[in-house]
């Protein structure tokens, strides 16, 4: 009988086992592509670089997005520096943005985070030579839960939206979750199904609530 339920086991496991180190593939979210130029990418990159370093450190950093550099929908990342110039080439942006975070924690020390940040820059750029690249095994990177929408982020202004873009760029997270305009859907279904707009006002609760 115990043979018989360690069988079993490894039958449902066997999938699991034969997908580790391989890349989950979504066939279904296939036609899924950015429609931003790798320079507006690189730009946006730079534009992120800028509003954490001062001027006079952002300035060392070099970006360029070159989806070329790496394999069909994985993000790759190059990183070398001289301790001049920091050069990072991304797939896209949100890979170049992750490049620069590595480079500010692994090679610089530094930390962003919800909680602090701690930017204690060295004087001089820590070389990276011969440069190093990555390859991201799984091409989506999700981020956020339901609850999120309503307990946080209703009450954001700009200011700490771009920060948290920012944060969610730095670290790889390409698929967020979004509720954007979620209650528009409802009411055309609801309308649809004969309430009235009356009906609807005194149902559909404030923006903190919205998630329930």
């Amino acid at each position: 009988m115990a043979k018989i339920v360690v069988l079993a086991l490894l039958l449902l496991l066997l999938p699991c086992l034969l997908t580790v180190g391989h890349a989950m593939e979504f066939e279904g979210l296939k036609h899924i592509r950015t429609q931003t130029s790798s320079i507006t990418q690189a730009q946006a990159v730079t534009d992120l670089i800028g509003r954490l370093l001062p001027a006079d450190k952002a300035k060392a950093f070099h970006v360029t997005v070159d989806a070329s550099i790496g394999p069909a929908n994985r993000d790759t990342f190059k990183l070398s520096s001289d301790g001049i110039t920091v050069n990072i080439t991304g797939t896209t942006g949100v890979a170049a943005a992750w490049c620069f975070q590595i480079y500010l924690r692994d090679f610089c020390r530094c930390h962003v985070s919800w909680a602090g940040t701690q930017l204690d820059l060295p004087a001089k750029w820590p070389v990276v030579m011969p440069a190093r690249s990555n390859t991201v095994p799984n091409r989506f990177r999700y981020y956020q839960n339901v609850c999120t929408v309503s307990y946080t982020f209703a009450f954001w202004d700009w200011s700490r939206w771009e920060q948290e873009i920012d944060w969610m760029a730095m670290n790889g997270i390409n698929m967020p979750l979004a509720f954007n305009a979620q209650e528009t859907i409802w009411q055309k279904v609801y309308l649809k199904l004969g309430f009235t707009q009356d009906e609807l006002n005194a149902h559909f609760a404030g923006p903190a609530f919205l998630a329930w």
